[in-house]
């Protein structure tokens, strides 16, 4: 009896740890920011400010687009402190 508790145990660890993990991934969803590039290569959005992942989107983002409000789409991680966005697609909105 308690060798089938223990197998019963360990496939409800399984089937919970398997959860927790495919539930991040769906939460790590994109996001849509609307906002203006500084000069110090961010995005500041309602008071938020985003650090640019140094990825070619990104780098075409902060380097030409400086001063300018645009749309931007992409993932979002925090490390410590800053919101690190990953560019997936932008474009420049009209003030």
């Amino acid at each position: 009896m308690q060798a089938r508790n223990k197998i019963i145990f360990a496939g409800f660890l399984c089937i919970s740890v398997t959860f927790l993990v495919f539930s991040y991934m769906a939460f790590a969803g994109d996001i849509t920011i609307v906002g203006e590039v500084n000069d110090t290569q961010q995005i500041v959005a309602e008071g938020q400010i985003y650090e640019v992942a140094n990825t070619p989107m990104g780098d075409d983002l902060v380097f030409n687009y400086i001063a300018v409000r645009v749309k931007v789409t992409g993932t979002v991680e925090k490390k410590e402190d800053m919101k690190i966005i990953t560019v997936k697609s932008f474009n420049a909105v009209p003030e």
